[in-house]
């Protein structure tokens, strides 16, 4: 489901290091973050996004080692994703594996919406205005709305359900998170196509 980078960006070593300074950010919401701030009309910088993921009032220390690793990781994906060309590229989603109960599903729909609510966090850190997008950018913005809507539905149905169930209708959950995946892919492309084409 989705495209996994394969570069030197490393998502599990990653996640390895948001735990170690016990962030609370997810993987799938940094690359919705990293996506949104690249996509925005402002001259990307990582270190404008970076505060969002180094809590500043986290109870645990962190020793400056561990930011450091963290912080290397981080630059990593941000330089693999900023030569991302939406026209031609596929689009990368963090590398994740699901147990096949519900609880697995729940986490895959919660990850799916947390990348679009962060990209659209990035756009917004960039200063993205309304009138940056061209027509199709602000069609694709819909189209992310109603993805996130059909989201938050399935999320209220999976979180009623046993969690440590197992799925019996895998392939159905497998078609409906494609869907919605390619939905994704497909609006964050044409949103930062159509903010660039705005820009020139």
């Amino acid at each position: 489901m989705g495209n996994t980078l394969s570069s030197d960006a490393d998502d599990n070593k990653t996640r390895e290091a948001l735990l170690k300074i016990g962030s609370e950010r997810t993987l799938h919401e940094i690359y919705g973050l990293f996506y949104g701030g690249m996509a925005a009309p402002e001259a990307a910088d990582p270190e404008k996004y970076l505060p969002v993921i180094f809590e500043e009032d986290a109870a645990t220390p962190v020793s400056e080692e561990d930011a450091e690793n963290l912080r290397d990781h981080l630059l990593v994906l941000w330089n693999f994703l900023a030569r991302w060309k939406p026209e031609e590229d596929p689009f990368y989603f963090p590398e994740a594996e699901y147990p096949t109960t519900y609880q697995g599903v729940l986490q895959h729909l919660t990850d799916d919406l947390s990348l679009v609510q962060y990209f659209i966090a990035g756009l917004n850190l960039g200063g993205t205005e309304e009138d940056d997008f061209s027509e199709d950018a602000v069609d694709a913005m819909h189209e992310l709305e109603e993805a996130t809507a059909r989201l938050q539905k399935n999320i209220a149905v999976a979180a009623k359900l046993d969690p440590k169930t197992a799925d019996d209708e895998p392939d159905s959950t497998a078609t409906m998170l494609d869907e919605i995946e390619e939905i994704i892919a497909e609006s964050i492309a044409r949103v930062t196509m159509g903010l660039k084409e705005e820009k020139q």
